[in-house]
């Protein structure tokens, strides 16, 4: 059986996960959902097609100066309304309009990378 295309999407641990393993280019594309400790690995370059979703608010840093950061990697990075956890329908935190509207970018980038 052979692969076409290979993508990882992490949430949370896993989205940092994710932004790590971005730097190999055996990948097709990443995205990654509320990775909170994206911000201790802000020095990775992503050798692939890479999107980054963030909840509005964040306890743990400061959601915009990190975009802010991110910004200069030739990534696709989405802010949406709420909090870590936010498509997460068994969280407290869930927000379905922003998990719908996340999933909606989530298959447009990987119609556009496809």
């Amino acid at each position: 059986m052979s692969t076409k295309k290979i993508y990882l999407i992490g949430f949370s641990v896993g989205a940092t996960v994710s932004w790590l393993c971005s730097e190999e280019d055996c990948l097709d594309g990443v995205v990654a959902y509320y990775g909170s400790r994206i911000r201790n690995y802000q020095q990775i370059v992503p050798q692939c097609p890479t999107v980054l979703f963030f909840p509005e608010e964040e306890p743990s840093f400061h959601v915009n100066q990190l975009i802010s950061n991110l910004a200069q990697k030739n990534i696709e990075i989405h802010k949406f309304k709420g909090q870590h956890g936010f498509s997460d329908p068994y969280s407290s935190k869930f927000n379905n309009e922003s998990s719908q509207n996340a999933f909606k970018e989530m298959l447009s980038f990987l119609k556009k990378h496809h």
